[in-house]
């Protein structure tokens, strides 16, 4: 499933695959397609939604 997420650091939006099979609760990092800066995606699977709840923060932040 693609899911949208905003950069934290410039603001553009971006893509994110998620696969339900990989598990409740996943963290990756990937960069920004714009900026190319490291985001870390942490994603919770929500069952009243039926889908992934995202939190994104850039990687590199103190």
């Amino acid at each position: 499933m693609d899911h949208t997420y905003q950069c934290a650091c410039c603001g553009e939006t971006n893509e994110v695959f998620l696969e339900r099979a990989a598990g409740d609760r996943q963290q990756l990092v990937e960069d920004c397609a714009v900026c190319c800066r490291p985001m870390v995606i942490t994603a919770r699977w929500n069952d009243e939604l039926e889908a992934f709840e995202l939190d994104v923060y850039q990687e590199d932040r103190d």
